[in-house]
């Protein structure tokens, strides 16, 4: 998965809303639509729906951890290598905002480099 350039400086500064739902969206169909589908509706037995999701919806960090690590035993492979802060960041917000969901919390680039 092709990173989405964005600069170093860019992960030490609060996105807003919109900025990150507009990266996040690309994002999204970039690294995660073949298996979570276009509208998150996921693929039954095989990929958990995004929209609705008790993961997506609950505990952010719970999510978080979910894309950055991966799930063992599961489909779920971790994108820590994958995605740069500002890319995570930016999808996990859309994830928590989008397909119905409606967190209205954003996720920001920091606390992903945090976790690094």
């Amino acid at each position: 998965v092709a990173q989405i350039a964005a600069p170093a400086e860019d992960a030490e500064r609060d996105w807003s809303m919109d900025e990150l739902m507009a990266k996040g969206e690309q994002v999204y169909v970039q690294a995660c639509v073949a298996c979570h589908q276009a509208q998150g509706q996921g693929v039954p037995g095989a990929f958990p729906a995004i929209a609705g999701s008790a993961v997506v919806n609950g505990d952010p960090v719970k999510h978080i951890a979910t894309v950055y690590d991966g799930v063992a035993g599961s489909s779920m492979a971790s994108f820590a290598g994958q995605l740069g802060d500002v890319d995570m960041a930016a999808v996990l917000t859309y994830q928590r905002n989008a397909f119905g969901n409606s967190t209205g919390d954003t996720v920001q680039p920091k606390t992903i480099k945090a976790m690094r």
